[in-house]
This record gives C-alpha cells, sequence and structure tokens, in this order.
C-alpha cells in the first residue's frame, strides 16, 4: 500500500492554497505549472536545480577497435552506450500536473553522496507536490528485485531507478515497462539495453567532465610534462569516463603531454593509493608533474600524502567529484582542482523531469549535469559541502 498516500494527498491538494500551490479556481494542471521551482537553493545557496546539457551523438566511426585506446573513437560505445539504441513505444504524459503524482525512487544503496541526494529528491518532490517513497536496496541486487515487484504491485505514477547492477538492469527495466509504468534512469546508467524501456536518464556527465578537468590540468601544466592517471573500480562506466576521457582528451588537446602511468589502487585505500604514487615518485621523478584521480577522498588523500612524503609540491593533482574532503584540499591548496559533481542537483534532477512529464511537457531522451571545474577561486561558493 502507499505509504500515509491519502494523508499527503489531501495535505497537497486540500493546503495546495498555502503551500504557493495557486487559486482554487485552477485546473491542478495549471497549479503545477505554477510553481516556482527555479528559486529553490541547496545547502550553499546555489540553485538547487542544475543547468544540464543534452549530448550531441556524433556519427559512428565504425570499427572502433581500429583506434588506439589514446583515441576518443575507441571509446565511442562507452561514451555514447545509447547512441544505436531504438527505445520502445513510451506512455503518454496524463498532462494533468505533477502535484499529487506518486514516484517510487529504487535506489541503489546508501553512502553520504547517495543520503544527500535522497534528501534533495525530497526537497524536490516537496516543491512540486509530490508523494515521493523511496527504497533503498543497500547495494544488494537481490533485494533491488524485490522491491521492483513491490513497486509494480503498487502501481506509482513513475519510477525513478537507479541500479544495483548493470546486467540485471535490462531485466528489471523490462518487468516495469510491461507493467506500463513509465521509468526515468538517475545517476547509474543501464546496461546499454535497458536503455530502450526508459522514458528519460539523467545524471553525472562523466566523460564531459574528465575532458574539462584534462582541460583545466593541461592549461596549468604549460600543456606539457608527463602524467599519471588513478582509475576508479575497474569495470564499471566511471572506470573507462573518468581514466580514457582524461587520456583522449589530451592527446588531441596537449599532444606534447605524455601518459606515463594507467593504475587502479581501488577506492577503499588510502595507503594503496599513497603506495602506487610514492612508486611513480621514484620511477619517474622530474618526469612526473600531474596526477588525475577518478574521486576526491581515498585517492586524493593518498596521492597528496605521497607527494607530501617526497616533498613534491610542484605535481599538480586533480581529481572527480566535490566532496568536503576535496574542497577542503582545494582550499588548503593540496588539491590544484576538483570538479563539480552535485549530489544534491543529481537527486533533484529526476523529479524535475518528472514533473515536466506530469505536465506534459518535453523531456529529452538523455539529460546530464553541466560540469564545472572548482579551484581556489571559486570554492568558496561550493561550501559548505553537501556531502
Amino acid at each position: 500500500m502507499r505509504k500515509a498516500s491519502v494523508f499527503l494527498l489531501a495535505a497537497v491538494l486540500g493546503l495546495g492554497l498555502l503551500a504557493g500551490f495557486g487559486s482554487a479556481g485552477e485546473s491542478n494542471l495549471e497549479k503545477s505549472r505554477a510553481i516556482d521551482w527555479k528559486s529553490a537553493k541547496d545547502n550553499a545557496g546555489n540553485p538547487l536545480f542544475i543547468d544540464t546539457i543534452v549530448p550531441e551523438i556524433p556519427a559512428n566511426p565504425g570499427d572502433v577497435n581500429s583506434y588506439p585506446e589514446s583515441d576518443e573513437n575507441h571509446w565511442y560505445n562507452f561514451q555514447y552506450p545509447y547512441a544505436n539504441i531504438v527505445k520502445k513505444t513510451q506512455p503518454a504524459s496524463p498532462a494533468d500536473g505533477s502535484i499529487g503524482k506518486h514516484i517510487i525512487m529504487l535506489k541503489n544503496g546508501d553512502h553520504p553522496y547517495h543520503t544527500a541526494y535522497m534528501n534533495a529528491s525530497k526537497q524536490a518532490a516537496k516543491i512540486f507536490g509530490i508523494e515521493l517513497e523511496i527504497m533503498s536496496a543497500n547495494w544488494d541486487v537481490n533485494i533491488q528485485t524485490q522491491q521492483v515487484e513491490q513497486a509494480i504491485n503498487e502501481n506509482p505514477d513513475l519510477i525513478i531507478y537507479s541500479p544495483v547492477d548493470q546486467e540485471t538492469s535490462v531485466t528489471h527495466l523490462r518487468k516495469l515497462y510491461n507493467a506500463q509504468i513509465p521509468v526515468i534512469g538517475s545517476n547509474v546508467m543501464p546496461s546499454n539495453e535497458g536503455f530502450q524501456y526508459l522514458l528519460s536518464f539523467c545524471g553525472p556527465a562523466d566523460w564531459d567532465q574528465s575532458k574539462l578537468l584534462a582541460e583545466y590540468m593541461a592549461k596549468r601544466a604549460n600543456y606539457k610534462g608527463g602524467y599519471c592517471i588513478i582509475t576508479h573500480n575497474p569495470g564499471g562506466s566511471m572506470y573507462y569516463a573518468r581514466a580514457y576521457g582524461v587520456l583522449t582528451e589530451l592527446t588531441k588537446i596537449a599532444p606534447d603531454m605524455v601518459c606515463l602511468d594507467i593504475q587502479s589502487p581501488g577506492t577503499d585505500s588510502a595507503e594503496n593509493v599513497k603506495q602506487v604514487t610514492a612508486d611513480w615518485i621514484t620511477k619517474y621523478g622530474d618526469k612526473l608533474n600531474a596526477i588525475f584521480t577518478s574521486e576526491t577522498t581515498v585517492q586524493a588523500t593518498g596521492s597528496i600524502e605521497a607527494c607530501e612524503a617526497a616533498s613534491r609540491t610542484d605535481i599538480l593533482i586533480g581529481g572527480i567529484d566535490n566532496s568536503n574532503t576535496a574542497l577542503n584540499y582545494v582550499k588548503k591548496g593540496q588539491l590544484t582542482c576538483c570538479t563539480n559533481q552535485p549530489p544534491m542537483q543529481d537527486g533533484a534532477l529526476p523529479v524535475l523531469l518528472a514533473a515536466k512529464w506530469f505536465n506534459g511537457e518535453k523531456i529529452e531522451d538523455y539529460v546530464f549535469m553541466a560540469p564545472a571545474v572548482i579551484n581556489a577561486d571559486n570554492v568558496e561558493s561550493f561550501l559548505p559541502a553537501q556531502w
């Protein structure tokens, strides 16, 4: 059964005037469309609903394996996994307003990033008068499979879905599609085949932020020198985007910069990262000018500590995401830069797309958060951190 749905719906419809949902003479659609969502702020006073980009999919380059790994064409299928997908016919919008709608969010698991994500989803749902029910699978695919069945039984107006496992995601999405429940994918991409069942997908622009990071770091390095890359955990979409997005962009814009090594010490142990970095410093000496990390807590910490132990304050270190750890490192000058991947805006975005769809507005098939670089000049505007 829907949790407290009767109470919430009564609160939304009966007390809507007090919540800014329009006048009594307006229809539900008119009230929904009149909601002022653009003025909503996150905990740092920045807009809750971030600027977005819609990807332009380039022509398929053909045999991707004929290109070296340093060429972006080699990674075409990883950067544009939805390029050759023919989507199934999607449900038509009811076009009767977001107020009073029931959404179930099937979340992959719990983590400080995802806590901020879910808090923002709740904030956005309240803004649009939506009843939001969240089910977290705690990183267990079997639990998520059970939650998919439970969600189908509840028959919500829409589902927001973040898969625990990419391969299983296609089975989940097929079931939801056959149950005629519209689904917006969020944060983590499903398998390539799973895209055909989605009304829309939104989340971080991993390849774009990796390239933006590469551009900033190249400029700081005067477009020359040697660099090393620390990857995300092998196998997932972040592994490819956050390593090879950097490599391919630097190959294109800074041909005098040389990739010395790429290693995968993981995201769980700063000591492992510190040892890898120390080995690089010993092996490459003054040839090592920059290090790229795929996250900015464990990996940034390990890299910074190794450089400080070797008195190598000349090595530029840049990483992806905007944790509290990252922002403090940037503020202290220990981290050259990081990228803005805000969990609150990530969590608010699928709710915004759902509200627009309920209101009869066209939403894009694929929507990504516009990336940005955070450095010493602008870090204060991103504090306090969201996670």
